[in-house]
């Protein structure tokens, strides 16, 4: 059969173009197969990111600080000392603030924690050079946060300046006697 003529040329030169042809059918697929894949790719990938779940902070959950809330500090001697800290109306103390988000009491509040809890520290200065304890949670504010998350609260793996229930239980309050006379003295509520 080897050398027999055909339209066209010799055995041969048929079984290289079946070769040739069948080659480009496997290419052509694995370019589609690569393709379609790619496209899928982008496309589960696209749905995962533009996702409410996946671009949701865990924290939005709670809803943002728009109150305050006095919570009691046991004292030794059975005085009324208290502490002031950031709430959420109808979900108590857990809430966030982040990014001009919070209202202005509870941002304030937590301002004020910092500048007499945190004395003398970059995040007390900070928050004093961007307007003191002025109610407004910008970029003074969340960099001492932030500050404070990483460099005072053992939270330097999640610190991204926001504030909420991880970072509120481990910070400082200061103490006021019968809600009104700061006493300058500062704990972690959440150690008692």
């Amino acid at each position: 059969m080897a050398g027999r003529h055909r339209e066209g040329g010799t055995d041969s030169d048929s079984d290289t173009d079946r070769k040739d042809c069948i080659v480009q059918r496997v290419s052509r697929t694995l370019r589609l197969r690569t393709g379609v894949m790619g496209v899928l790719a982008l496309l589960f990938a696209a749905g995962l990111t533009a996702s409410p779940v996946m671009t949701t902070p865990a924290h939005a959950a709670y809803g943002p600080c728009n109150t305050t809330s006095w919570r009691d500090v046991p004292t030794l001697s059975g005085t009324s000392n208290e502490y002031r800290v950031p709430a959420r109306t109808d979900n108590g103390l857990s809430c966030y603030m982040r990014y001009f988000e919070g209202s202005p009491a509870a941002v304030e509040e937590l301002q004020k924690a910092i500048i007499i809890c945190y004395g003398g520290t970059w995040a007390s200065q900070r928050i004093a050079n961007s307007g003191g304890a002025d109610g407004v949670y910008g970029t003074g504010t969340v960099e001492a946060v932030k500050w404070l998350q990483i460099n005072r609260l053992g939270l330097s793996g999640s610190a991204d300046g926001v504030y909420g229930p991880d970072t509120r239980s481990r910070m400082l309050w200061p103490h006021y006697y019968d809600r009104g006379a700061l006493l300058y003295s500062c704990t972690n509520p959440s150690t008692f």
